[in-house]
């Protein structure tokens, strides 16, 4: 069947889609969209066809018949008027139009003899000995007229059983076309439901094979971009699509190469930075302290300067790595299912001295939520939470934490009654190394705490928010339920 080669034919075709290239796979797909229905017209076209050929054959065969049934009525007639005319007259001219008339029921009964037709053939043998019968009579001279009787009653009945059997045959022939017809019209409407059918299999497929290493591709890229290194890029795509993923392996590998060589340099920066910023500090402690000798009270206020300098300095370098650490080395999330307030409940026990220095009630929500996060990156992002509202508290003030689940996602809010945050500065708070105004008598901040929060929130699916209050500071961080 023509349809079954085509099978063979798309087949063939899906077995060198992996060696196209993605704009070559469109257009192989558009074209193995195309063919199937193509197929399925041409098909049909064929059946057509068929059906022309077999109306054809039927008008030929109708006239044939008809044509059968006239010079046998035309011929009979013509031969029974003239044999009895010459019974009557005796006139030779009268038996030579009979042997005419009979010589052209012959040449019919021999026609019918060569039909596919048994009734037909059947038909055309019995007109042939009827025919002998009457030539015999004609060429006998004189019979009886019971004779000549019984052989016009034969081509009558004859002529009856003809006109039966073609009457018959049109029937069959009839019924034999809207068969057929029924049949080609049932293919038609099968071969046009198969053929829409491996139309949509084959455009699924196609977009499948298009998509799926697109989708792949997305998500190792996603996965890059979440600090994964050492992903298999080797992929079964297009030509371009694997030469794409072969590029972004070597992206990966540089990367990883380039990570390896940065925690080195943080590594012999911190050695090299603190170690020097740790004895400058510690000899500024023993001056301060005037173990040398004593000091002047303007060489005290001098060593005052360098000490507190040195601590401030200490202390960004420490956060600047830190920093560097949560946004280039950070490992891959532990995401797990945690009590909320027994987290919080945890980062507050290590402030309780800080908080018991100035004297700062905490206020802790109760609501037992189970959160799916990274204990460690929460830690974090709590600590430096609370340390900033330490810092920013007045003596005697209060600190609230407060917890919640909204929709498809968890919150936690830190509230303190600072001096809080100007409207302007709600977005430039959580940028590295932005400092808002300290407070009396302490210096300014790293710039780092907040920006640490952010990141670690971000990682998780979620993100921070400062909002606005009528008093002090309101951070609310949040993140999805289900990470």
């Amino acid at each position: 069947m023509l349809l079954d080669n085509g099978f063979i034919f798309v087949s063939g075709v899906f077995m060198l889609l992996r060696h196209l290239s993605f704009k070559s796979l469109l257009v192989a797909s558009l074209f193995v969209v195309t063919l199937i229905p193509s197929l399925a017209l041409v098909q049909t076209w064929w059946h057509l066809q068929q059906l022309a050929e077999q109306v054809d054959q039927n008008q030929r065969q109708a006239l044939l018949l008809s044509e059968s049934i006239r010079i046998f009525s035309s011929q009979g007639e013509l031969f029974e008027r003239s044999t009895r005319q010459w019974n009557v007259l005796r006139e030779e001219s009268y038996s030579q139009v009979g042997k005419e008339a009979l010589s052209a029921l012959m040449q019919l009964a021999a026609r019918l003899e060569r039909q596919d037709d048994a009734g037909l053939r059947r038909l055309g043998r019995a007109l042939s000995e009827w025919g002998k019968q009457s030539l015999a009579l004609l060429d006998g001279g004189e019979h009886p007229v019971a004779a000549w009787s019984a052989q016009y009653e034969s081509l009558s009945g004859l002529g009856a059983a003809l006109e039966s059997r073609i009457r018959q045959l049109g029937e069959v022939q009839r019924k034999q076309w809207d068969s057929n017809l029924r049949e080609k019209r049932q293919q038609a409407d099968r071969v046009a439901i198969l053929s829409l059918c491996l139309a949509v299999f084959s455009g699924l497929l196609l977009a499948w094979l298009l998509v799926r290493p697109l989708q792949q591709l997305r998500g190792k890229i996603a996965a890059l971009s979440q600090g994964v290194r050492g992903q298999s890029w080797l992929m079964s795509a297009p030509a371009d699509i694997v030469q794409l993923a072969a590029a972004l392996g070597e992206l990966d590998h540089r990367l990883a190469r380039l990570e390896e060589d940065k925690a080195d340099f943080f590594r012999h920066v911190s050695h090299e930075l603190k170690t020097p910023l740790a004895a400058i500090q510690e000899a500024s402690s023993l001056l301060q302290d005037q173990i040398p000798g004593p000091l002047l009270p303007s060489q005290q206020e001098i060593v005052a300067i360098t000490l507190s300098n040195t601590r401030l300095l200490r202390q960004r370098v420490d956060a600047l790595l830190r920093h560097d650490a949560a946004n280039w080395l950070a490992q891959p999330l532990d995401m797990r299912v945690h009590e909320l307030h027994a987290l919080i409940e945890d980062a507050a026990a290590s402030m309780r001295p800080l908080l018991q220095q100035k004297r700062i009630t905490l206020e802790l929500s109760h609501d037992s939520l189970q959160v799916p996060v990274d204990s460690e990156k929460f830690r974090t992002i709590i600590d430096n939470l609370l340390s900033n509202a330490i810092r920013f508290s007045p003596v005697g003030g209060v600190i609230s934490v407060a917890t919640g689940r909204e929709a498809d996602r968890t919150w936690v809010a830190v509230i303190d009654q600072g001096p809080g945050i100007a409207p302007e500065n709600h977005t430039l708070v959580f940028q590295p190394f932005y400092s808002g105004p300290a407070p009396v008598g302490e210096a300014p901040g790293s710039g780092i705490g907040l920006t640490m929060v952010k990141t670690f929130a971000q990682l998780m699916g979620g993100d921070v928010e400062s909002l606005p209050a009528a008093k002090g500071a309101h951070f609310r961080v949040w993140w999805p339920c289900t990470s």
